[in-house]
């Protein structure tokens, strides 16, 4: 019988943009291979994140998304923007294919470089796999952007070899799937959890591999209390049975509270950047109030932008 206590929500947006910092080479040696392979490492990538802000007048509030933007140097000597769109939002989205599209031509328009759109679906919808943007005038075809596309769901039937995988995103693909399918179920997702974590200790990793594969974990298995409690005990045991200690309970609130309260800060920092574009600089006294608002209140907020005529009425 499923267990009806309730999970808390995950940070699995976040959790993904963390991995993608740490692991960009990684990623693409998992997802997309072909493309890696033409890269040259050696040379130093360049994570180019703020340049995407403002490239849509659309707004994100309430989508779970992650778009990630590198600047690397191929082995033939030219130079190639590559633009990662992570879709943890988890469900369909009718215009998401002409995102992307705008995406594309605002960064060529911008750099007059080549810019390639690679996208992971975390959905759990079998068929929806966008791949394309047509355009279409008076019967005639004017475009027909393309992307890369991966779905985390086609590795369903692989998860011993997810688990046993050298690279993290192994792992990472694992703890997401497991996320998926436990949604409902608390006791199932405690399960799950420890038993990725035992796995990565098997393993004999590093401490900082160990440290920010189980920064994700925790990012998109959360837990209700009452079973973090049991998690973080049979932790303590696994610990001991192989007299290391990866992370102390101390280390994990801390982490705990810095991920929501960069979670905070950047849903105050969007919030911000749209109020403006709507309707001009804040005066302080709206400043004031955005820096003080927690989660729910700016979640409010940015549901009423969308069809809000003056900022009193977002307010």
């Amino acid at each position: 019988m499923t267990n009806l206590v309730a999970l808390p929500p995950s940070y699995a947006d976040e959790a993904w943009k963390n991995a993608l910092d740490v692991y960009f080479r990684e990623f693409m040696q998992f997802f997309y291979q072909e493309i890696a392979v033409q890269i040259a490492w050696e040379a130093k990538y360049e994570m180019l994140d703020k340049e995407l802000q403002g490239l849509s007048n659309k707004s994100k509030v309430g989508k779970k998304l992650v778009d990630k933007l590198i600047k690397v140097r191929l082995k033939s000597g030219a130079t190639c923007f590559v633009l990662l769109h992570i879709e943890v939002q988890g469900q369909y989205e009718i215009n998401f294919a002409q995102r992307l599209f705008e995406y594309f031509y605002r960064l060529y328009d911008r750099y007059r470089q080549p810019v390639l759109t690679m996208v992971v679906l975390t959905d759990d919808r079998p068929n929806w796999r966008p791949k394309s943007y047509p355009m279409q005038v008076c019967g005639h075809k004017v475009n027909h952007f393309r992307f890369l596309t991966s779905k985390l769901l086609d590795y369903r039937d692989q998860r011993t070899a997810l688990l046993e995988h050298t690279n993290p995103f192994g792992t990472i693909v694992a703890a997401h799937l497991a996320a998926l399918d436990t949604r409902t179920d608390p006791n199932a997702r405690y399960q799950h959890k420890f038993a990725l974590m035992r796995q990565l200790y098997r393993k004999g990793l590093a401490r900082e591999a160990i440290v920010n594969l189980l920064s994700f974990i925790d990012g998109v298995l959360t837990l209700p209390k009452e079973f973090e409690i049991r998690y973080n005990s049979l932790m303590k045991q696994l610990e001991g049975e192989h007299n290391v200690r990866y992370i102390t309970s101390f280390e994990r609130i801390g982490r705990e509270q810095g991920l929501e309260e960069g979670i905070q800060q950047g849903q105050s920092t969007l919030l911000k950047t749209q109020l403006e574009s709507k309707f001009g600089t804040l005066t302080k006294p709206y400043q004031q109030r955005l820096n003080k608002a927690n989660m729910n209140t700016l979640c409010q907020w940015g549901k009423r932008i969308l069809t809000a005529q003056t900022l009193d009425e977002v307010f």
